[in-house]
């Protein structure tokens, strides 16, 4: 079977979970026999591995280069892409890895991964949100297979889209435990001296960090534990406002963009993660932090109690009493506290991209039956 990834995330971002996603697929089909996987990567600063995965069964066609991702990277790759795509040949099926079709690659069946209906949800969000709707309807309806990435996400799919539900299928995503290291730890100590609560991500307004930010006030937490904010770019004017409007100033510590190991040391050093989203496809972030042994306290909505189960401290992402009860319970009930890390080992310890490639492959292969 011979599988092509086009450029498409790749040119948009050099790491994430979109770009994450097909590079985990392609690893686990370098192992296989019977399988033949192209990832045309054009020019790029991917942060992952990608040239290291085995040449003989999985081709890597691109060149590291300094091109920023944007627009321009994804012009650019898609002419070279479209011009590979006259001596590559023909695919047995096409994965796309965004929201469009290259109309020049030859396939016999095409594939399509749909995540969220976050820009359907809140469109007000997104500048570009009609065009981004057109694109994802014109990509569904032309897939022959439609792989979600969760329960919740199928619901979305078919809630939003006229498509056949016949051609949609769940698969999970596999999870990463991220590497530990002792100077992350160190660093770790250095910038959260106190015992802290943990949010990881970007904080738009679907994420729900300023009601998290009421209630870690409310909750009066904030005594004795500061909230450790990683990742997601600096905090915005509106943040800073509310933070100061909070008297939160000498509580909430944020590091704009952090290493994999700083991010598990954090983790595994937390008191509770904290996940108060109001939409998320799949969510791999409580995720990460159950594997490394972190309590979470998450959103009740969309895809998180389907993928969490039941090892979280759960509440109501739109009520803020019900976030600040939450924190409380998470941090002083022990036995409780005990109970969520095993819980949350065991379910982390669900999610792997060996099941993922597998359940991907079958999809494929059904394409082609």
């Amino acid at each position: 079977m011979r599988i092509l990834y086009d450029h498409q995330v790749f040119s948009l971002q050099d790491v994430g979970g979109g770009t994450r996603y097909p590079f985990e697929l392609l690893r686990y089909l370098s192992r296989l026999p019977s399988v033949q996987a192209d990832l045309f990567l054009g020019l790029n600063r991917s942060a992952y591995p990608v040239h290291e995965i085995d040449s003989r069964r999985a081709r890597v066609l691109g060149l590291r280069a300094p091109l920023p991702p944007g627009l321009g990277r994804y012009l650019v790759n898609e002419v070279l892409e479209s011009a590979a795509s006259l001596v590559t040949g023909r695919y047995d099926i096409y994965h796309s890895t965004y929201f469009r079709w290259m109309p020049v690659i030859r396939r016999r069946a095409s594939v399509a991964t749909h995540h969220d209906c976050t820009v359907e949800q809140f469109p007000q969000l997104f500048p570009d949100a009609a065009r981004v709707i057109r694109f994802k309807a014109s990509l569904y309806q032309k897939a022959d297979r439609i792989i979600c990435i969760s329960g919740f996400s199928r619901q979305g799919l078919l809630q939003h889209y006229s498509i056949d539900p016949a051609k949609t299928c769940v698969v999970y995503h596999g999870l990463n435990v991220l590497p530990r290291s002792q100077s992350a730890a160190q660093e770790v100590r250095r910038r959260a001296p106190r015992r802290f609560l943990l949010y990881v991500g970007t904080r738009g307004y679907h994420k729900n960090f300023l009601p998290l930010l009421q209630a870690f006030r409310d909750s009066r937490l904030c005594e004795d534990y500061d909230l450790f904010a990683l990742g997601g770019g600096p905090l915005t004017l509106e943040q800073r406002s509310r933070i100061r409007a909070l008297r939160l100033e000498a509580a909430v510590r944020c590091v704009p963009q952090v290493t994999d190991e700083f991010l598990a040391e954090a983790y595994a050093a937390a008191t509770l993660f904290v996940y108060p989203s109001l939409a998320e496809g799949f969510g791999w972030p409580p995720l990460e932090a159950m594997a490394l042994g972190c309590p979470v306290a998450a959103s009740n909505a969309s895809a998180i109690p389907e993928v969490c189960r039941d090892a979280p401290f759960y509440f109501d992402p739109c009520d803020v009493g019900s976030i600040a009860r939450a924190l409380v319970e998470a941090v002083i009930d022990e036995p409780v506290r005990r109970h969520a890390i095993t819980r949350g080992r065991e379910v982390a310890a669900l999610y792997s991209w060996e099941k993922c490639g597998s359940e991907t492959l079958a999809a494929y292969q059904s394409c082609l039956s």
